[in-house]
C-alpha cells in the first residue's frame, strides 16, 4: 500500500532522519512515537511531498489526490473564510465532490460552526476543520500529526470514535497512550532520527506490557 524505503534527511549538517524504512498495509494503524525532535513531523512531510528526502524513497500506488489525507501539525487554513467556505474550497482546488457536506461536518462537530469565520475558532475547533478537511476525500490512508491537539476531552473521544468507526488504514503522530492500546494495531518509534523499534501491539500486550512500559523502555534503552 505504501513503502518507504532508507530515507534520510539531513538540515544544516544535523541528521533528522537516517535510513528510516517501513511498510504500511492496507488495515494497519500505526501509531508513530518518539520524543521532541526524533524527526516524526520531518518525516510526515517528507511522504507529503514538503520536503525532499536527501536519499531514499516512498513509493505507493495510492493516488495523493483522491486515496490519501494529511494532516500537519500546524493548522493551514485561512481565516477569513468561514468552514462552509473553506471546505468548497478544498473540494475545489482538489477537483471532487462532496455529497453531504453537512454529514461531514457533524463528524467533526462543527455543524455549529460551519458560518464562523476559521480565525474566530478556538484551537481545537481549528484542529477539527484540519481533519475535516483531511477526510473529504472518503481516503484510503491517512496522515495525522499530532491532531487532537487543543482538542477538549469531548472533542478527543469524538475523533477516536470517528477513526474507529471509519476504519482507515492510518499513521498518527500521538502519545494518547490510552487510545494506543486500544486503537492501533502497531507501533513505530523513532529515535534520534532512527526508527528504534516497530512491533505489533497484540505482541506488546503478549509480553503483559502496555504501549506506555513499552515505549519508556524503548525509549531508555541505550543505543
Amino acid at each position: 500500500m505504501f513503502n518507504i524505503e532508507a530515507v534520510t534527511k539531513t538540515f544544516k549538517d544535523k541528521t533528522i532522519l537516517k535510513d528510516i524504512s517501513f511498510k504500511i498495509n492496507q488495515g494497519d494503524k500505526i501509531a508513530l512515537l518518539g520524543n521532541n525532535g526524533a524527526g516524526k513531523s520531518t518525516l510526515l512531510k517528507i511522504i507529503s511531498g514538503e520536503y525532499k528526502a536527501d536519499s531514499g524513497q516512498v513509493s505507493t500506488q495510492l493516488d495523493y489526490q483522491t486515496e490519501i489525507g494529511m494532516m500537519p501539525q500546524e493548522d493551514v487554513l485561512i481565516d477569513e473564510l468561514t468552514v462552509n467556505d473553506i471546505v468548497k474550497l478544498k473540494c475545489h482546488m482538489n477537483q471532487f465532490s462532496v455529497t453531504s457536506r453537512d454529514a461531514l461536518l457533524d463528524k467533526v462537530s462543527l455543524q455549529a460552526f460551519k458560518n464562523h469565520n476559521v480565525g474566530k475558532l478556538s484551537g481545537g475547533q481549528k484542529r477539527r476543520v484540519s481533519l475535516l478537511l483531511t477526510l473529504l476525500n472518503s481516503p484510503s490512508l491517512i496522515f495525522l500529526d499530532e491532531p487532537t491537539t487543543g482538542m477538549d476531552l469531548s472533542a478527543i473521544d469524538d475523533f477516536w470514535h470517528l477513526l474507529e468507526y471509519e476504519n482507515f488504514s492510518s499513521v498518527i503522530v500521538t502519545h494518547d497512550f490510552n487510545q494506543i492500546d486500544r486503537f492501533f494495531t502497531k507501533v513505530l518509534i523513532l529515535k534520534n532520527g532512527e526508527l528504534k523499534s516497530e512491533a505489533f501491539v497484540k505482541d506488546i500486550h503478549e509480553t503483559g506490557q502496555t504501549i506506555e512500559t513499552y515505549y519508556r523502555e524503548q525509549i531508555k534503552r541505550e543505543d
